[in-house]
């Protein structure tokens, strides 16, 4: 029996564990050198919340806690989140003796735009910003990127507030491309 994609998406955004959009923000892009800052979760509809760390390359906790939280839901929205969030999440898990999050039916907007549009640039801040998307994607300074490690205190609330953000621009593309989703996979 094969179900429609879009009759599928009606169900699970009813369901409180349906469908959550996620993101995360790292010290970088490699998860043997690098850790996880912080975790937003913002299930459909909904308020986002977050998981954080207190010192950078300390992630044990978030990146537990985050996967524990994750594995709830039946569907995962992400922006390249099968290119970063996800791989770098599972790294940084293998680093603390924890497995893999377990597989969940997952929407990458980043591919699903990539094959159905012909924009020039496909990041998100420019898909939200061809979209007229309610909420924008938040910049950060270079000055927050570069002292994040010894200046974690002072910038991890604009981290949260940029993983939040990101979370909900991530719901905004979604509403308005939804249509344009064909077969969700693992």
């Amino acid at each position: 029996m094969k179900v429609d994609t879009q009759q599928y998406l009606d169900l699970v955004e009813t369901h409180p564990y349906g469908i959550v959009f996620w993101d995360l923000e790292a010290n970088g892009l490699k998860g043997d050198y690098n850790s996880v800052l912080c975790g937003s979760l913002k299930p459909f509809g909904k308020k986002p919340y977050t998981f954080s760390i207190k010192q950078v390359g300390n992630d044990q906790r978030v990146v537990r806690e985050l996967g524990h939280e994750l594995e709830k839901y039946f569907v995962w929205c992400t922006y390249y989140g099968k290119g970063f969030d996800v791989p770098m999440l599972n790294t940084r898990r293998l680093k603390w003796g924890l497995t893999p999050v377990a597989k969940r039916f997952h929407i990458d907007m980043y591919y699903s735009l990539k094959s159905k549009t012909l924009m020039a640039r496909r990041s998100m801040a420019a898909v939200a910003g061809f979209l007229g998307t309610p909420e924008q994607k938040m910049s950060v300074s270079q000055n927050v990127w570069s002292e994040i490690a010894f200046k974690t205190d002072e910038h991890m609330p604009t981290m949260i507030e940029r993983c939040e953000s990101d979370c909900s621009v991530l719901e905004d593309v979604y509403r308005k491309t939804r249509h344009l989703l064909g077969e969700i996979t693992l």
